[in-house]
């Protein structure tokens, strides 16, 4: 039975118009924004994945689904079973980093690396002392492509900033570390306005990180 509910999506959607594609990504996102469980963020990943198989030269849906699979991780405590989510997170994305195959423009692929470089930290909150050199250099590569295309985006520097404070200050972490990029994070916040469906979460992470460092 799922599977033909699931023909009959990609039918449906083959045929679809834009106003078809707006309800469902509406849907999808209010799904992701009011998740709190990991069910929640399930349901939301399950939905996302539906509309990616079904627009293929669309970035978002796959976007969407790779975040709530990081998400899913974060909740998740068997290591095996995280690690799953990051790997599937990584390979939705990965079609998605070439202008010449999907033509997106440079903030979307500044959205999609900075995305990366977070999936590569869940990696490391795994296993921090055997995972940390490995991903922490994959991780700080994706961030300066992220910023490369867009000098504008305010989420690679809150990236770089949380992965600079949760990092101890012997392996080049630290609150000193952190704070100027979190200050970077919040100064490009100022000015920096999502399309319709666009990524923009980050804001209130930032200010949070801010006022806990201010405060240690």
């Amino acid at each position: 039975m799922n599977n033909i509910i699931f023909t009959l999506f990609l039918l449906a959607f083959s045929y679809a118009d834009n106003s078809k594609y707006n309800q469902a990504m509406s849907h999808a996102i209010d799904l992701f924004k009011t998740a709190e469980l990991k069910e929640d963020f399930l349901k939301a990943s399950n939905y996302f994945y539906r509309i990616s198989q079904a627009v293929d030269n669309d970035w978002l849906p796959g976007y969407y689904y790779a975040l709530c699979n990081f998400k899913i991780s974060l909740e998740e405590k068997d290591s095996f079973i995280k690690d799953e989510y990051l790997d599937k997170s990584m390979d939705l994305l990965s079609p998605y980093d070439s202008l010449d195959i999907y033509q997106i423009d440079s903030l979307a692929l500044s959205e999609i690396y900075a995305l990366k470089a977070i999936i590569l930290s869940g990696k490391i909150m795994i296993d921090p002392m055997t995972r940390g050199q490995k991903y922490g250099v994959l991780s700080s590569q994706m961030i300066e492509q992220s910023i490369s295309y867009s000098l504008d985006n305010p989420r690679p520097y809150l990236v770089s900033g949380q992965m600079k404070f949760y990092t101890p200050a012997a392996f080049g972490g630290g609150e000193d570390k952190a704070m100027p990029l979190i200050k970077e994070s919040l100064e490009r916040f100022k000015n920096f306005s999502a399309l319709k469906f666009w990524p923009d979460w980050g804001f209130n992470q930032a200010k949070l990180l801010y006022s806990q460092i201010e405060k240690q």
